[in-house]
């Protein structure tokens, strides 16, 4: 009897050995492995940055037009064609312009021969003169008619050099290389000084141009470094501020500012994208500031994880203000010597073990 309560007893402890390093086991496997983290420390004060809204326009940009009224005989591009200066973009009709040069063409031949024989008529008069056959005074005569003659030849000179400077604005030239954006007539069109034939804009380079109020216009200064937010992208380009305007007087009282971009990504760029001009002012905001990025979302909350006593993800909801550039404003619900985590958001539960 003894030698089998002995015997189950060793079963017993053998069966409680083998539960125990099951158990230990299971627990080892289930314990997940640690997160690793970057950490941020709040901030009390960010720059205040201005923000405006505006487009981007080519640096260089003209409209073409006529400078009076005629039909269009030829138009040798369309829109998105590349052009080179001083390529010809469209022929406008000069027939009038041509019947006058011709006109002054005949007038200088008939000049020229009234001028040949008048010079011939002076020198038979100067030989008679010298021969005491006329008087002075009839030499003084034809030697005023040759002066004469000459002045019609030189006025007939200028006529026809108007009329040449004229034709020039006939034979529409491309002012800069660039690319033409707009395409307004056709062949046949009755082109007037008032409408814009064509859009030509520069490939060298882009702006942007804002309204600023009268408040925050005492913060542009020349030369002054900013930033241009793309709307339709994350992207950041450098800027330079190049213009600002010193009357609001014609625009409703806002003054306008001009940034040259300064990026190397133009060539990414287009005329009329909608953009924002930034600019750090010498103010500060006070508060409590994290990075926007560790900000976590669940349907109108907004939470961010800090790190707990003892080295675990704590999530913690807070209620938020403005956000300035890259930084969030804190309103509620976090300290300003608090850790947040600010990366390895998408693998944070409550809890989880952090390595940083």
């Amino acid at each position: 009897m003894n030698k089998i309560t002995y015997t189950f007893g060793i079963l017993i402890f053998a069966f409680g050995l083998l539960i125990s390093c099951e158990s230990k086991e299971e627990q080892t496997t289930n314990e997940a492995p640690s997160v690793d983290v970057k950490l941020v420390k709040p901030t009390t004060e960010v720059a205040k940055t201005l923000s405006f809204k505006g487009k981007i326009n080519a640096a260089k940009s003209t409209s073409i037009r006529t400078r009076g009224s005629s039909f269009v005989e030829e138009v040798y591009v369309k829109t998105g064609d590349q052009v080179q200066q001083g390529d010809l973009l469209i022929r406008l009709n000069n027939a009038d312009l041509q019947a006058k040069k011709a006109q002054v063409e005949a007038q200088i031949q008939q000049v020229n021969a009234q001028l040949n024989n008048t010079q011939r008529d002076v020198e038979r008069y100067q030989n008679l003169y010298e021969k005491q056959s006329i008087s002075e005074k009839e030499l003084e005569n034809i030697e005023l008619q040759l002066a004469s003659v000459k002045a019609q030849k030189q006025t007939a000179l200028q006529q026809l050099q108007e009329v040449n400077s004229e034709m020039k604005y006939y034979q529409i030239k491309a002012p800069f290389s660039g690319v033409i954006t707009a395409k307004n007539v056709q062949k046949g069109d009755l082109a007037n000084p008032q409408q814009a034939m064509l859009q030509l804009e520069g490939k060298a380079g882009f702006e942007i141009e804002v309204s600023v109020s009268e408040r925050n216009i005492a913060n542009f200064q020349q030369g002054d470094s900013a930033v241009v937010h793309l709307n339709d992208s994350n992207r950041k380009l450098a800027a330079v501020i190049t213009e600002v305007s010193a009357s609001s007087a014609s625009t409703g009282g806002q003054y306008k500012v001009k940034a040259s971009i300064t990026s190397v990504e133009n060539e990414a760029l287009f005329a009329g994208m909608n953009a924002s001009l930034s600019l750090q002012t010498d103010q500060l905001h006070k508060g409590i500031f994290v990075p926007k990025n560790s900000i976590i979302r669940r349907g109108e909350l907004k939470g961010l994880y800090v790190v707990s006593q003892q080295n675990t993800a704590l999530l913690r909801w807070v209620r938020v203000g403005s956000i300035i550039d890259e930084n969030i404003e804190i309103l509620s619900g976090l300290s300003p010597d608090e850790q947040v985590i600010s990366s390895g958001k998408s693998k944070l539960y409550n809890g989880i073990k952090i390595a940083f």
